[in-house]
């Protein structure tokens, strides 16, 4: 019975060091995931800037053209 509370006493601290290490993870896995979001949307909005820009382009192009 001794034995069974010493391997009781020692395992708390890893418990506990187990729990606090899976509620890090869980915290920096939800950073990391909106943070991926962010960049997704971030993307997004760059190539539609950027695909507008070109058309716009085109479009003074065919103007000018036309003219």
């Amino acid at each position: 019975m001794l034995c069974l509370g010493l391997v009781v006493m020692r395992c708390q601290p890893l418990r506990r060091a187990l729990v606090s290490l899976r509620k890090n993870h869980q915290k920096f896995t939800h950073k990391v995931l909106k943070n991926q979001l962010l960049a997704f949307m971030f993307h997004n909005w760059a190539f539609e800037f950027l695909t507008m820009l070109i058309r716009l382009k085109a479009l003074k192009v065919q103007l000018f053209q036309s003219c």
